[in-house]
């Protein structure tokens, strides 16, 4: 390879990208990264509406290996098992453990979480709440604890 044909990562991690965004991959669910000659695929391979074909993800590895500068594609995919041996593909659909489903279903763990505020605040203001109610909390534990039983 020439002096002027120097692979940049970040431009084919950036094509890599496109051809997921193409293919209606859900971005928040797959990593890739391109080292050497190869791209890595890792996490959920799905669409944000569904789950891909086994064409459909052939169609996405075939367009991946003829970007520029990339010869290979390793898949560490929990849900899809994805082997090219020669020029033909074997794509298998593959449960996830069941301790990953339950655990990406609480909320806060391993997935991400969403959340949704309604309403815009100050931070004075919200920190004058926090210090407010801290003061009402300890308040009802003394009247509580000395009160009528």
């Amino acid at each position: 390879m020439r002096q002027d044909e120097q692979v940049s990562r970040y431009e084919v991690n950036r094509n890599v990208r496109m051809v997921l965004t193409r293919h209606y991959a859900d971005l928040t669910r797959i990593d890739y990264s391109f080292m050497g000659n190869t791209v890595y695929l890792y996490g959920d391979l799905v669409k944000p509406d569904g789950d891909f074909s086994a064409q459909g993800i052939e169609s996405l590895a075939r367009e991946i290996l003829s970007l520029r500068y990339v010869r290979e594609i390793q898949f560490d995919l929990n849900n899809w098992m994805v082997d090219s041996s020669g020029g033909s593909w074997q794509v298998a659909r593959t449960r996830k453990p069941i301790a990953i489903t339950e655990a990406t279903r609480q909320e806060g763990s391993l997935g991400d979480s969403t959340i949704v505020i309604e309403k815009a605040e100050k931070v004075t203001d919200v920190l004058k709440d926090l210090k407010t109610g801290s003061k009402e909390e300890e308040a009802e534990k003394v009247v509580g604890s000395t009160g009528p039983k």
